[in-house]
């Protein structure tokens, strides 16, 4: 049982099959390729509360990474097929029914990818690319 949600999001994201040996890190990314993030976002969390006690929440977040990067098209498709099949990836849990663990009372119920990947800023020799996702769960609320 993870004890926060974005302990939850983290060890989900990092079972990806898609991701190669670089650093993970939490709201920060280096300067470096290869690298990935997950960060969170600014965002209502309740999204609709029950007489019972159980709320339906969101938690949004963008996953991204620092990927090489050059004026050469095969490397930036490259980058960018990644970001595809990210995406496929978190429908495919969904469709399986593979959540985030998340802390005690917490329930996933899916996880939406909400833009397509793309690249947020460039230099000469590397690019951060990026994504926005969000968990929808339910808690119950004491």
């Amino acid at each position: 049982m993870a004890n926060s949600i974005i302990e939850g999001i983290v060890e989900y994201i990092s079972a990806c099959p898609l991701l190669s040996d670089g650093v993970f890190r939490v709201d920060s990314l280096g300067d470096q390729a290869v690298e990935y993030t997950v960060e969170t976002g600014i965002f209502e969390p309740v999204i609709k509360r029950y007489v019972n006690g159980v709320e339906t929440r969101q938690y949004q977040f963008n996953f991204g990474s620092r990927e090489y990067y050059s004026m050469d098209r095969v490397q930036n498709m490259q980058n960018s097929a990644f970001y595809e099949r990210f995406a496929d990836w978190i429908e495919q849990n969904n469709r399986k029914e593979i959540f985030p663990d998340l802390p005690e009372d917490c329930y996933a119920e899916k996880v939406e990818v909400l833009s397509n990947g793309y690249m947020f800023d460039a230099s000469m020799r590397n690019a951060r690319y990026q994504i926005q996702l969000r968990l929808v769960y339910q808690k119950e609320v004491t």
